[in-house]
């Protein structure tokens, strides 16, 4: 009789050659489950780790998401931390479809960790996934005081429309120097999805910041104002203000910013 590792490496091979589906290899992961959890789970993780020759780990991870099983979680939060990003990816999109509290915390404890697709992917997949998700994130953002990772949740929420948009405009407005500069870092590249009722508070942020000699905010929130282009029409006193401000990077995306508005 076939062992359980003989047949899914001829199963993951037929996947790889187009004569068995993905689902129909779903399938037989289920079957092999009901037989035996511990043994099917344990094989399918060293596989994970160490393909068979033609079989892509990421081929294998979407097999075990297409089966929908529970007993397969542990695989899928495993896999969350794999080297291949498309895999860590599509484990953090699994996690998210099983909206349990479990996953959610899974997907949380991710957001500090230190290979960078890991968090982007957990970032995502939460915001994205979860109802509270977004909300999840912007507090990571103010809690974390190393800014890459902060960073990286940063740029998730500006990747999540209007929601994330409005997140990120609240986190600029908390006072959080650290963290209004990854805010508006990552709200620089999300200005199309800004609307006219933003620009106030990203002027105000400016002036406050600008208040505060908060350097780096300011640079950040003069890099958000130039993304504003035509929408930031009107503004340009708010923005000249810091023409003689006596750091020269901060007199530099001044000019920059007027340049792109008035364009």
């Amino acid at each position: 009789m076939s062992s359980i590792k003989d047949k899914l490496t001829t199963m993951f091979s037929k996947v790889m050659a187009g004569t068995v589906t993905r689902e129909e290899g779903a399938m037989l992961l289920n079957h092999l489950a009901k037989e035996d959890q511990a043994g099917t789970s344990n094989e399918l993780t060293l596989l994970i780790d160490d393909p068979p020759q033609g079989v892509f780990a990421k081929t294998i991870v979407h097999t075990i998401a297409l089966a929908r099983n529970k007993a397969f979680f542990n695989i899928i939060t495993d896999a969350l931390t794999h080297k291949d990003e498309d895999v860590s990816i599509m484990a953090a999109q699994e996690l998210a479809r099983f909206k349990t509290h479990d996953a959610k915390e899974k997907l949380m404890e991710h957001l500090d960790n230190e290979i960078y697709h890991v968090r982007k992917a957990s970032a995502t997949a939460l915001v994205q996934g979860f109802t509270d998700g977004v909300e999840i994130v912007k507090k990571q953002m103010l809690e974390q005081r190393e800014p890459f990772y902060r960073l990286t949740s940063a740029q998730a929420l500006a990747n999540a429309g209007r929601k994330g948009v409005e997140a990120l405009l609240n986190v600029i407005g908390s006072g959080d120097g650290e963290a209004m500069a990854s805010a508006a870092e990552a709200l620089a590249a999300a200005g199309d999805d800004m609307v006219q009722a933003d620009v106030m508070r990203i002027f105000d942020a400016l002036m406050n910041a600008g208040d505060r000699k908060d350097s780096r905010s300011v640079i950040e929130l003069l890099k958000v104002a130039s993304s504003l282009k035509g929408k930031a029409k009107g503004f340009e006193g708010f923005i000249q203000a810091f023409a003689d401000y006596p750091f020269e990077p901060v007199r530099e995306e001044a000019q920059n910013a007027l340049r792109k508005i008035r364009s």
